[in-house]
């Protein structure tokens, strides 16, 4: 990314970003292919989209701490897998995001919904109320747990929290 148009660069937040994480640095091999959105399970379900984040981050659109986008991350590292580039690691570079945005305050918010889902495992074993999803959603946790042969455990919660 950095050897298209530098001059609509600004490192001031890069660097800034970068500066503990050394791997961090390997951010700027990125070409853009679009390999890591393809497979990228957040970006399935959510708005997200590590390429627009990076291309934010190296213009110095610090706003991108503020919004949720950098929340999204499953931290799955199938991005880094399917990357063409060697060393670059976008779990890494989204912690360093998230772990700016908690320092500017601005994680509270966001925080908020993950600190319930926590809460809702502890508490009943799932991570959402069954009636927090869509139907459709539900419909495809049902293939997913059939094929991986945990049907049970999913009804098993269900039964657990009063559903059945």
């Amino acid at each position: 990314m950095a050897t298209k148009n530098e001059s609509k660069y600004n490192w001031n937040f890069f660097n800034r970003i970068v500066k503990d994480v050394e791997e961090n640095w390997n951010i700027i091999q990125c070409i853009s292919c679009g390999k890591c959105v393809g497979d990228c399970p957040a970006s399935k379900i959510s708005d997200f989209n590590i390429r627009k984040i990076v291309e934010r981050v190296l213009t110095g659109d610090e706003t991108i701490l503020r919004e949720e986008d950098i929340w999204y991350c499953f931290l799955c590292n199938k991005c880094s897998r399917i990357c063409p580039k060697e060393g670059i690691n976008i779990p890494l570079f989204i912690l360093s995001l998230r772990n700016e945005a908690f320092k500017k305050g601005y994680a509270i918010p966001q925080l908020t919904r993950y600190i319930n889902m926590c809460k809702n495992f502890l508490e009943n074993g799932t991570v959402m109320k069954e009636s927090d999803l869509k139907q459709e959603r539900i419909k495809e946790i049902d293939k997913i747990c059939e094929f991986a042969r945990i049907q049970y455990l999913y009804k098993a919660s269900k039964k657990d929290i009063g559903m059945e």
